[in-house]
């Protein structure tokens, strides 16, 4: 079937795509993109950005004016530099289990050829207290020390449950490898083991500067309460505590950050979202890492129960770094623009294939923050001042419509 615009379809379709695209005045904020050489291009956003975008950064485009005065929308894809993990599981062989009176032994026969860096142990017991050995041989009969004295522990109570069971090791290739666990007076049961090979390519991260911070301690609850003011709102997704007292500890920890303020008729109050749930031990480094959040403000709460409160005294903060991988195919003069909370995120073709986008790609400048300067709205006039112009759209529109109708039911 063959459709044919007439005049008036055409005259219709003009005046509802002049009220339904919207370009650059409906957004707050613009900078210039400097550099532009070639079709593929990263924006690396920076920090200060952060305070200008809405919360998903669904509102950002890349705009350009071409030399006809034409505005045009370049595809991104907005990429997260962070945390790569792989895991390979080796498979293994018990081949012994023996005691005498230093301790127990575990030998552990690997077949395969792959590395080694990483062994969770799985007890029957559910408290325990430990150090333990790794060797490895090629023969059995010359060992080399691989982990020495290594604690293991687990705790499960009413109140707590903690277990740190892995041991972790620059990566080995031994034919076997043997766990010894000295003799404290109690009889370890090895359930299960597992060893594998674990590759960590860390992501990019910026360290945020902390303005301001401060320590409270809440007897009645029993918890450390720690703010950090970071100033203004950048991406969080990684804080590492470090705590002065050098006793055993292991505390839960929860991280909050400041989501937004709402108004009551006691006054602005703000609102917090939970990041992080989990634990505060002596035996770990204490890098607290969870999804990416936007804020200015992190309340870190350490839940002390009966124990003396943890001295929580240095804090580092980082967060991603995002970027915007973006195609440019015509020439024209290109901004990042944003601040637009009624913005949806956009939907490009090149989502479809990133296989084709260089690996290595040229970084653009950025200029200083503009802001777009919004065409006066006069609220007093209406859009039509005479009703006269109303009622014509309205029946330019009905009679249209009719005509499609009518033509369509003669087909």
């Amino acid at each position: 079937m063959r459709f044919r615009t007439s005049a008036p379809a055409i005259l219709l379709l003009s005046v509802i795509s002049h009220f339904g695209f919207s370009q650059m005045g409906d957004y707050k904020h613009k900078r210039a993109l400097e550099g532009v050489s070639g079709v593929w291009h990263k924006i690396v956003l920076p920090g200060d950005i952060f305070d200008g975008v809405s919360p998903g950064l669904s509102d950002l485009r890349v705009y350009g004016i071409t030399a006809s005065n034409d505005t045009i929308e370049a595809p991104y894809i907005l990429r997260v530099n962070e945390d790569v993990y792989s895991r390979q599981q080796v498979d293994f062989n018990l081949i012994n289990s023996a005691h005498n009176q230093k301790g127990y032994y575990y030998t552990f026969e690997v077949p395969s050829s792959r590395s080694i860096n990483h062994i969770e142990l799985d007890f029957q017991e559910t408290n325990y207290d430990r150090y333990v050995t790794l060797e490895g041989s090629q023969d059995q009969k010359e060992w080399f020390t691989v982990v020495e004295s290594s604690r293991i522990l687990s705790i499960k109570n009413d109140q707590t449950q903690y277990t740190f069971n892995t041991l972790a090791f620059p990566a080995v290739k031994y034919q076997f490898l043997r766990l010894f666990i000295p003799e404290n007076g109690s009889v370890p049961i090895l359930n299960s083991a597992q060893l594998t090979e674990e590759v960590f390519v860390p992501g990019d991260y910026v360290a945020h500067e902390i303005i301001s911070q401060e320590t409270t301690e809440n007897n009645d609850q029993r918890q450390t309460q720690v703010m950090l003011d970071l100033g203004e709102v950048v991406p969080v997704s990684q804080i590492q505590v470090k705590v002065s007292d050098k006793y055993d500890f292991y505390r839960p920890v929860t991280v909050e950050y400041l989501l937004d303020s709402i108004q009551t008729p006691n006054g602005w109050k703000d609102r917090y979202r939970m990041a992080y749930n989990g634990t505060l031990s002596s035996l770990e480094n204490n890098e607290l890492k969870f999804r990416s959040v936007f804020t200015r403000k992190i309340k870190i709460i350490i839940h002390n129960s009966d124990n003396n409160p943890l001295k929580p005294d240095d804090f580092a903060v980082k967060g991603n770094i995002y970027e915007l991988h973006a195609r440019f195919t015509e020439p024209a003069t290109y901004a990042l623009v944003y601040g637009n909370e009624n913005a949806t995120a956009p939907d490009y073709d090149i989502v479809n294939f990133t296989n084709n986008i260089p690996k290595d790609l040229p970084a653009l400048k950025l200029g200083p923050e503009e802001v777009i300067t919004q065409a006066p709205v006069d609220a007093a006039s209406p859009l039509f001042e005479n009703k006269a112009w109303l009622w014509a759209v309205m029946g330019l529109i009905i009679f249209v419509l009719g005509w499609f109708s009518v033509h369509m039911i003669r087909k």
